[in-house]
């Protein structure tokens, strides 16, 4: 391998690109009603793109998303800024990193663990909904929410139909809040989705927009639903044609939280999720499960556009696919999310996401990019696609994309920035680089010529300005980026949660004097002014 370089003050300047701020007036205009799009965000839940076959899957059917991409643009290089839900749905709602909200892990839902009525974690930040009902807009949670309080609207959210808690037990019969009434969904809870979503579609005016964020819990992946009995109807089909899953040993990260289990009680409770994981690793039952419920939830992306079309607003509609995050499913030896290996993995497996958006007439149909793109984006790219650019989302590292969307020729190379309590990384043109606080393990990655992140060269000295590089930009982002409240690797703290299951808040306690363990504590409405 030929050294590559890449030299400080090239990285610099692409930094620059990234850290624009976005001037103007917080009040949002309101578009034409009559000319405003629809918005439609489809956000799938621990969705690796390679599940899908316009990503390259062969064995796995997705035919609607696939035609999505068709009729729109795909990213390959779309990135989560963590691994985990509740910090990356808070991360797509405010354009903002976990450093900044504070939301860090997965958040409690359950009214005694909140402990304030209709408490929501990112309630003082303009959100994505807010500033499109302040524009005139309608607006849409249809799905997983996991960001606080569940049973009435929250942060800008006028319809509202729910699930009462952030995980999937199961995906049959499941509680759900559907506008403050608490039911059963009826059958398998995409479907329910789907039908709830369609039902909302056919309902609104014409002269009105509308903004439905279709959050699916599906295809979900982890354990123990996963390695239990299938759930939908196409389990049948994939259990006469299995997919071909990663098969590698299982990964030190995997087999050290196994074996922690003797350390405490808390490592004790996970590391049955250690055990679960591995158990999920090269398990049939759980490739027949990964396949059918994304096959389910792109039949409930096939059943949207349908109704879009039917009712003939195709034309003005932007939708916009994605996941809040990845997952691994055997690659490197690992199963699950970020959270489901310790010390924690960072991974494209866990960070790479599906992108694809299309909007007959506006973005150029069948494109593909390869450029890179945070979930940060996507807040200022919405707002950018429908006329609300000189809306300021304070402190936001994201950009938009618009350009690349209507196939201009924009910047070649722009860093993406990702955070777990304790691992951040960057990800540039040809590199990843790892770091994990208080002492390691760290990572380097060629990714030009080892994009599967085979070949660690984190201790090879002929790369040592390269990393140099990538940890100056990296710290030098978050010193720019975080709250001090909540920034971990400086004495911050967070929100919910941290390592309270893994028993490691000492990490954090025995470094910072008067540290503050994670609560719960009502903010401020942000008002936009």
């Amino acid at each position: 391998m030929q050294k590559a370089g890449l030299s400080l003050t090239a990285l610099a300047g692409l930094c620059l690109l990234y850290t624009d701020a976005y001037p103007g007036d917080t009040r949002s205009p309101k578009p034409d009603a009559h000319t405003a799009p629809n918005i439609i965000l489809i956000v799938a839940d621990n969705q690796s793109p390679s599940l899908l076959g316009t990503y390259g899957n062969p064995t796995i059917r997705t035919p609607n998303i696939d035609r999505l991409a068709r009729e729109g643009m795909t990213f390959s290089n779309a990135y989560a800024v963590s691994g985990v839900c509740s910090p990356t749905r808070a991360a797509l709602l405010t354009a903002l990193m976990p450093s900044q909200t504070g939301v860090h892990n997965a958040l409690p839902t359950a009214p005694e663990k909140i402990g304030i009525e209709d408490w929501s974690a990112i309630e003082e930040f303009r959100t994505l909904p807010m500033t499109l009902a302040a524009a005139g807009y309608t607006t849409a949670l249809i799905g997983k929410y996991h960001l606080g309080g569940h049973d009435k609207p929250q942060i800008g959210f006028d319809h509202w139909v729910t699930m009462p808690t952030g995980h999937t037990k199961s995906f049959l019969d499941a509680a759900v809040i559907n506008n403050g009434k608490r039911e059963l969904a009826d059958g398998h809870i995409t479907d329910y989705w789907t039908d709830r979503a369609v039902e909302f579609i056919n309902e609104q005016a014409d002269d009105k927009p509308f903004f439905l964020m279709l959050a699916y819990n599906g295809p979900y992946m982890l354990p123990p639903v996963v390695t239990g009995p299938s759930q939908n109807r196409h389990a049948a089909e994939y259990r006469l044609d299995t997919p071909d899953f990663p098969q590698e040993p299982v990964h030190a990260f995997l087999q050290n939280w196994a074996m922690s289990g003797s350390a405490s009680e808390h490592m004790r409770r996970e590391a049955t999720h250690a055990w679960a994981a591995i158990g999920a690793l090269n398990n049939r039952q759980a490739m027949i499960n990964t396949a059918a419920e994304t096959a389910m939830v792109d039949d409930g992306v096939g059943r949207v556009l349908e109704t879009v079309r039917n009712r003939g607003i195709d034309d003005n509609t932007l939708v916009i696919y994605t996941s809040d995050q990845g997952t691994a499913y055997g690659q490197h030896g690992l199963w699950g999310n970020t959270s489901w290996a310790f010390p924690f993995p960072a991974y494209d497996s866990h960070l790479r996401i599906p992108l694809i958006i299309s909007h007959p007439g506006a973005v150029s149909r069948g494109s593909k990019s390869d450029a890179l793109v945070s979930q940060l984006d996507l807040f200022p790219t919405i707002l950018d696609h429908i006329g609300l650019d000189n809306v300021e989302i304070s402190g936001s590292p994201g950009h938009s994309i618009g350009a690349l969307l209507s196939g201009q020729s924009v910047y070649q190379d722009n860093p993406v920035f990702f955070e777990f309590i304790t691992v951040r990384g960057i990800r540039t043109t040809n590199w990843k680089y790892v770091r994990r606080f208080p002492v390691g393990p760290d990572e380097l990655y060629f990714i030009r010529e080892d994009p599967d992140e085979i070949n660690n060269l984190i201790a090879d000295a002929r790369y040592e300005d390269i990393r140099e590089a990538h940890d100056e930009l990296l710290s030098s982002y978050f010193e720019e980026y975080s709250d001090p409240k909540y920034d971990l690797w400086n004495g911050g703290t967070g929100k919910g949660r941290l390592l309270e299951d893994y028993g490691q808040n000492s990490i954090f306690e025995d470094r910072f004097q008067n540290w503050q363990p994670p609560s719960i504590d009502k903010a401020i409405p942000f008002t936009g002014d």
